[in-house]
């Protein structure tokens, strides 16, 4: 993997983990003010937050893993020039 592949992964993470806990914890703030069920929709948001980004994150780390590890069984198959 390259230095700039490495970085865009690490943005693409880092992203991926702000707003699939922010949009339904802000969700559920603004649920709990609107409808007065203080603890309820904030508990429900965090909670879908943390499910949404570990399920991003975990795909986004199976598809880097295997076209990291394809690339290497590529390179592996491939012939010495003599």
């Amino acid at each position: 993997m390259k230095k700039g592949e490495a970085l865009n992964l690490a943005l693409n993470l880092s992203w991926t983990m702000l707003f699939s806990l922010l949009i339904p914890l802000f969700l559920g703030i603004w649920l709990d003010r609107r409808f007065g069920t203080s603890p309820l929709f904030v508990l429900l948001g965090t909670v879908l937050g943390i499910l949404a980004a570990t399920i991003g994150v975990a795909r986004m780390a199976m598809r880097t893993f295997k076209s990291v590890s394809g690339s290497a069984e590529q390179k592996e198959g491939e012939e010495e020039p003599e």
